[in-house]
């Protein structure tokens, strides 16, 4: 029976980190006039960068990374709560030992030997995507996301939500560095 039981989590939880994802980075519902059978044709935004082999915005229906198109709403019982955010900033070849920096909400800080510039912008303890926003179910670090930009230099290479939990889910892309957030840090 526990092997069972063991298996299931093991189906479970990839399941759920897939089902987050979609949940984070599938277009938000539009009502259409025409009902629930017409066909959408999902489209980019114009600042989009162009994807190979890819002739028209049409032909580009996917996102950018860590781009979400969603309102972020954080909700009063979460607002002022959280005052940063730890990451982890590790080199992907292992060369050194892996650094935690803690960022203000709100505020850039350099990643020290190296041209990255982190931005926390949000915080949610319980991420939960709720009527196509982006939201906290409560102040209980439960499902824990940040929200954050990442500039190499003077150009924006990330602004997506890292995952607690799901490390791995819309992570970070770079040749050198891996960023992952270890924890919020609440006020007082």
């Amino acid at each position: 029976m526990r092997r069972w039981v063991l298996a299931g989590l093991a189906a479970a939880v990839p399941l759920a980190a897939v089902a987050l994802y979609f949940a984070l980075v599938a277009p938000a519902p539009t009502p259409s006039a025409a009902g629930p059978a017409a066909v959408v044709t999902p489209t980019l935004p114009p600042n989009h960068p162009r994807v190979e082999g890819a002739a028209t915005p049409e032909d580009r229906p996917h996102p950018p990374t860590g781009s979400t198109g969603r309102t972020v709403r954080v909700p009063d019982s979460v607002k002022g709560k959280w005052q940063a955010v730890k990451l982890k900033v590790e080199a992907k070849n292992g060369a050194s030992a892996p650094q935690i920096v803690t960022v203000k909400l709100g505020r850039d800080l350099v990643i020290p030997g190296s041209a990255l510039r982190l931005r926390a912008d949000d915080f949610l303890p319980a991420l939960l995507v709720k009527d196509g926003e982006i939201t906290s179910a409560s102040n209980e670090p439960s499902n824990p996301a940040a929200l954050v930009t990442i500039r190499d230099g003077d150009k924006e290479t990330f602004r997506g939500w890292l995952f607690g939990k799901f490390p791995d889910m819309q992570p970070f892309e770079h040749q050198i560095y891996r960023i992952t957030l270890v924890e919020g840090i609440p006020k007082g």
